[in-house]
């Protein structure tokens, strides 16, 4: 591989192999004093490197063996300024990061305007949640074309993972699962001996099965009761407080434990994200299954609990128990306005996602 950086200035640049987890080091040099540089990349498969510069912007390479690349750039504009020559793969992820690149460009400008206007009203702030969505929508759009049109390119394993920031992938619903499982089906296929989709492919199945149980919860619901079995449970005042009665709001169901350190750092997570978002018709349905309720109405008055938040004694023996599938706590379902599952183990920025794109 070589190439030629413009306003380099004798900075130094290094390569890493990509794996779906982790990054390797292969080497790092000093660009030359007229731009140039050159690497040895050894690929006995397919697989996508990284090219870093020392401010750390990147340039993502899909490289196949007995390729002769050529790269042209800045780099000052080291990520977006940049062509790729002898490498097709290389081409595709080139055109995947220009157009996230023009999305996230495009949420940036809403987000600063949303952040900047004083005294914003409700029907600002739903104008907002919509314009955005709709470029997220575009986004989606895109990428799920790119895949289709590429399921034999490992290109599109990378179209799977892009994200439109750390916490949020592009093709993050449930129903995204099945071009992770065709892309898997049809890459195992042709590159039977490559590690990086081996890799791929184990993750793929994970997220399937996932994706599976989920879908197999939802039909035993169904014929159950035509829809998710009631649950009514006391709350902390000792009023009855049932599941049915939400109909109409997006629920979070969420079953937790009073002697489960994870369950009660959770808690004042979910406080934040109830006060933000109960005005736009959000929910909490909590219920603590521990059998003493001491620990479980110390700790909603100690966290100041304003969410539904129910004491569930009986429940880890019931039959709901096995209808809802709670096997650990915490565990939660996103319920919407019909009371259907929509997703599960939702917590942090992820529930938050989910929560601008429902509501």
């Amino acid at each position: 591989m070589e190439g030629k950086l413009r306003n380099a200035e004798k900075n130094s640049i290094k390569l890493e192999y990509l794996d779906i987890s982790n990054t390797r080091l292969i080497d790092s040099i000093n660009v030359k004093g007229d731009g140039s540089f050159r690497f040895k990349v050894f690929a006995e498969q397919p697989g996508i490197y990284i090219l870093k510069s020392e401010t750390g912007k990147i340039i993502n390479l899909l490289i196949s063996p007995g390729e002769k690349i050529k790269i042209d750039g800045d780099y000052q504009d080291f990520d977006k300024k940049y062509s790729v020559m002898g490498s097709p793969e290389s081409e595709y992820v080139r055109q995947l990061v220009e157009r996230l690149n023009d999305t996230r460009s495009k949420l940036k400008v809403l987000d600063a305007a949303y952040r900047e206007t004083p005294d914003i009203t409700e029907a600002q702030i739903n104008e907002y949640y919509y314009r955005r969505n709709e470029v997220i929508k575009d986004q989606r759009g895109f990428s799920i074309s790119f895949i289709v049109e590429h399921l034999s390119s490992i290109s599109s394993i990378y179209a799977l993972y892009q994200k439109i920031n750390p916490e949020e992938l592009v093709l993050n619903e449930n129903k995204d699962i099945q071009f992770m499982k065709i892309v898997a089906d049809t890459l195992s296929v042709k590159y039977p001996q490559s590690e990086f989709v081996s890799t791929f492919v184990k993750d793929a199945r994970t997220a399937e099965k996932r994706y599976l149980n989920l879908i197999g919860i939802q039909k035993k619901m169904l014929q159950a009761n035509e829809g998710l079995p009631d649950l009514v449970f006391p709350d902390s005042n000792g009023a009855k407080r049932s599941l049915s009665s939400l109909k109409g709001k997006t629920v979070l169901l969420y079953f937790w434990s009073a002697n489960s350190n994870e369950s009660t750092q959770l808690n004042p997570g979910f406080e934040k994200t109830y006060k933000k978002y109960k005005t736009r018709g959000f929910e909490i349905f909590a219920i603590c299954i521990d059998q003493n309720p001491d620990n479980w109405l110390k700790l909603i008055k100690f966290d100041e609990l304003s969410y539904i938040n129910t004491f569930g004694s009986a429940f880890p023996d019931s039959e709901l128990s096995h209808a809802y599938n709670v096997r650990s706590v915490p565990s939660n379902y996103l319920l919407d306005k019909a009371g259907n599952i929509i997703a599960r183990d939702l917590y942090g920025a992820e529930l938050e996602k989910w929560l601008d794109n429902k509501l």
